[in-house]
């Protein structure tokens, strides 16, 4: 027989879950998610309504461990016979106020993992403003991330979907650019403390954070920023998310703020050029005509784009070799093309073969005058 928990919807909105009032199970949608206190604001319900999850909000700690069937201060370490639909009850991830009416956030993730049958639930631990004994002490009693006030309601969604990659029993999450883009996620770690790296499949690329920073970043040869920046707009696929220590000195510094404000500007111009720009793929050649025609117009520096268009280049190839930010070249890429100055390498090809089909040049055949009659011997 299934099992369902009935529950009450957060106060102050609609039924969150599809017009029911049960904890749905993981296998509809992306399941549900426990939000226990003042997390389940309704920027945060909404966030993850939008990613496919099913908020589901008690007031605190009891009540959470009476809906998880989790007794306090009782350690299991083997489960109990049990039906077999029990652990479908069970959400996908739960975020826990560091203050909650009747405890604390610390001690609730301590007793959820004391017991066998909650031990593996991710869980988000959200505090109202930072102490410095609290990073220490959520890693101390097992808390995949420890978020401080203000928190991004976005950046929890992304946490709450890539903890459902979860393989297996290790502290390791496997994702794809396609559902999870890699800004959103590198957003959503730089707002917790955690450390690790993240490792393209696809892409030889990878980027390494610790304590809300990048530290380095590597992609296609590159290493550094221009790296991290170069995997932000190229990367594609699936990835690996690994959290752990990573200790060695690396060869940047960016914090989230810094992402916020310097780096997301240029990949979402990036990303809407390339929606309705140049196609990666193309490759063009220069129309050195035209070029003479509009160079005095052009910025002086310019010449850095042109001269990697040689027909042979893609727009993607192009955009990786210029040391410009990709955004401001594929903006000059897309102004020469608008100009005339790089026309598609296609057009310059059809034209050579045409010549080349019409044969060399009839320079050096007699002509006959008009009263002249060839010979017929």
């Amino acid at each position: 027989m299934v099992a369902y928990l009935h529950v009450a919807p957060p106060p102050g909105t609609s039924t969150p879950l599809g017009g029911r009032d049960t904890l749905a199970l993981p296998g509809e949608g992306s399941g549900p998610v426990l939000l226990v206190g003042e997390t389940a604001r309704p920027a945060v319900t909404e966030a993850l309504i939008a990613e496919g999850f099913e908020p589901v909000q008690v007031e605190g700690a009891r009540a959470a461990l009476a809906l998880l069937g989790v007794e306090a201060g009782v350690s299991r370490p083997e489960p109990e016979p049990a039906r077999p639909d029990a652990a479908r009850t069970l959400p996908r991830l739960v975020i826990i106020d560091a203050d909650l009416p009747d405890g604390d956030g610390f001690s609730l993730c301590g007793v959820l993992r004391a017991d066998a049958r909650s031990a593996h639930l991710p869980v988000l631990l959200v505090a109202r403003q930072p102490e410095e004994f609290h990073r220490d002490l959520a890693a101390g009693v097992g808390a995949d991330e420890y978020l401080v006030e203000p928190v991004d309601a976005r950046d929890v969604a992304v946490l709450a979907r890539l903890k459902t990659g979860r393989r297996g029993e290790e502290d390791v999450y496997d994702a794809h650019t396609a559902t999870l883009p890699l800004v959103g996620l590198v957003r959503a770690l730089l707002s917790g403390v955690r450390s690790g790296r993240v490792v393209l499949a696809e892409d030889t690329g990878a980027f390494v954070f610790r304590h809300g920073q990048v530290v380095d970043a590597s992609f296609h040869g590159e290493r550094g920023g221009l790296a991290f920046r170069r995997l932000l707009c190229f990367g594609a696929g699936a990835y690996t998310v690994t959290f752990g220590p990573e200790l060695h000195r690396g060869t940047l510094t960016l914090d989230r703020p810094f992402l916020c404000d310097q780096v997301v500007p240029g990949l979402e111009r990036f990303e809407q050029l390339r929606v309705r720009g140049l196609p990666l793929a193309a490759r063009l050649t220069v129309d050195f005509s035209r070029l003479a025609q509009e160079l005095p117009s052009l910025p002086e520096d310019v010449e850095q784009v042109v001269r990697l268009f040689d027909g042979r280049r893609t727009v993607r190839a192009m955009l990786l070799e210029c040391r410009f930010p990709e955004a401001l070249a594929y903006e000059a890429a897309t102004r020469l093309f608008m100009l005339g100055v790089l026309v598609p390498a296609i057009l310059v090809e059809e034209r050579e073969r045409a010549r080349e089909c019409a044969g060399p040049p009839r320079l050096f055949e007699p002509v006959l005058a008009p009263d002249t009659e060839p010979d017929a011997s």
